[in-house]
């Protein structure tokens, strides 16, 4: 199906990929893993045909010339940059056959988003009213519009909860006849690859042979050191009685107080006001029945607080209220004591009060800009900048590097940084280590909790709830609009 021998990319004096061989045999799934910016997206770019001008190119890749739409199907890692923005999601989808001069069969695009889990009813709504999720499971459908016989994808379920991740991956290995799939979730790759490909700074370093035996079939054949460092990254759960063990809230919480109380976070007392509060808040987006309904929550600080559930049910939107960035239906949003919303315009304590760290990294970055100048607009130096970036476990060679240079992964790490260069009171973090390898993900939580042990409030938004509950002080899901007294509250 997919022969790759010999094949080394190359921009200027940065080799991307290194003498890489690879075959997906017919009927098989291959996936690619390694840490971010080892050369999983260049590869498949290779094999798309779509590398940049710019790259230098050796090797051969066969069969070649197969028709990108028909044949093969891609999946981008960025679902929000792969939708046009003036047109519907369903507009979006349906190009995968009309780009072909081929009409959508009536009915088929809202049945395959159904199947996923997403409401066809949303079809005429532009994606940025979309979760991420939503849009990823969306590209999906697209990819997979003429059964081709190859799918390229690329963090294809990133955004996604552990239970439509698992319902997308089948359906993409089950309508594709063949597939080479990227990620960082080995859990869920392991469960449906043959053979796992290992990559290290352009090199595929090691080949192991799966046949979908899950997570421990892949660490009982690793031998080199960087698939099992992968491994060891992990999440696990965390004892009983752990310093920053999660604690799971009922799906409505109520607080004990609106006055200073006494907080128990990590087994230490804290007696500090919240950082932020949302009292009675219902949100939501105008002409549509309300995502959140009551909600009530203090985030104070030094805890990390985490929000899980699944997509589309409301984590973004509850994180740009506690920012200030979504006015709600009803209800009150307090940053510091300081009422958001109580005139025309949002008020903060002070500027840089909030610092949020968005799930769309590539569309909140400047492409015109290195991106050392993002993370400086919050007033630090070029110097504070480099100590930021290798503390998020970039170099020196990425701080000139502009958005489109990096790769997603880099990309987040960069938001990150941006983040805690602003000495906020409160960060919110939705989906930070979506697009991180774990190794990375493991050192970035570490650095959110050092963060928040150091004063700062941090609220994540997360599918990955075993990662959350590593290090979290409390993980609070939001529940289904309608279920039990038709609220949702946290």
């Amino acid at each position: 199906m997919l022969a790759i021998e010999g094949l080394s990319v190359r921009y200027g004096d940065v080799v991307a990929l290194h003498d890489v061989d690879l075959t997906v045999a017919d009927g098989a799934v291959v996936a690619l893993i390694g840490e971010s910016g080892s050369g999983k997206s260049t590869l498949l770019d290779a094999v798309l045909g779509v590398l940049p001008p710019s790259a230098t190119v050796s090797g051969t890749i066969r069969p070649g010339g197969l028709r990108r739409g028909v044949e093969i199907g891609y999946v981008a890692q960025d679902p929000f940059g792969s939708c046009d923005p003036v047109w519907t999601v369903g507009h979006h989808v349906a190009e995968a056959w009309r780009v072909h001069g081929l009409r959508p069969p009536r009915g088929r695009i809202a049945r395959r988003l159904a199947g996923l889990g997403v409401a066809p009813d949303g079809l005429r709504r532009r994606p940025h009213t979309w979760s991420g999720g939503m849009l990823q499971r969306a590209d999906l459908v697209a990819a997979t519009a003429h059964e081709p016989a190859l799918v390229l994808a690329d963090e294809p379920t990133s955004a996604l909860d552990a239970e439509h991740a698992e319902a997308a991956m089948a359906a993409l290995v089950g309508t594709a006849r063949s597939a080479l799939v990227a990620g960082h979730d080995l859990a869920l790759l392991t469960r449906h690859a043959d053979e796992v490909h290992v990559l290290l700074r352009g090199r595929v370093v090691e080949r192991i042979r799966i046949d979908r035996g899950g997570v421990q079939t892949l660490a009982a054949h690793a031998h080199h050191e960087h698939t099992r460092a992968l491994l060891a990254a992990l999440p696990d759960r965390l004892q009983q009685g752990h310093l920053h063990a999660a604690s799971l809230q009922e799906a409505s919480l109520q607080e004990a107080s609106l006055q200073e109380a006494s907080l128990q976070v990590g087994g230490l007392a804290a007696t500090r006001a919240p950082a932020a509060r949302l009292e009675r808040v219902t949100l939501g987006h105008p002409g549509r029945p309300p995502v959140l309904v009551d909600v009530d929550l203090d985030v104070r600080p030094g805890e990390v607080v985490g929000i899980c559930g699944p997509s589309g049910q409301g984590k973004t939107t509850l994180l740009r209220a506690l920012a200030g960035l979504h006015r709600p239906a009803s209800g009150t949003v307090r940053l510091g004591g300081v009422d958001v919303w109580q005139g025309r315009r949002p008020r903060r304590p002070r500027p840089g009060y909030v610092m949020p760290i968005f799930q769309d990294v590539s569309a909140s970055l400047d492409p015109r800009w290195p991106v050392w100048r993002s993370v400086a607009e919050a007033g630090v130096t070029r110097a504070d900048v480099e100590r930021l970036f290798a503390a998020v476990g970039l170099d020196e060679r990425h701080v000139d590097a502009r958005p489109a240079q990096l790769s997603g992964g880099q990309r987040q790490r960069v938001a990150i940084a941006r983040a805690l260069a602003g000495k906020a009171a409160l960060i919110v973090a939705d989906e930070p280590t979506a697009a991180l390898d774990p190794t990375v993900a493991a050192g970035v939580v570490r650095l959110l909790r050092e963060v928040a042990d150091g004063g700062c409030a941090v609220v994540v938004a997360s599918h990955d709830h075993a990662r959350t509950n590593s290090y979290a002080d409390r993980v609070l899901r939001v529940a289904e609009l309608g279920i039990h007294d038709g609220s949702a509250s946290l």
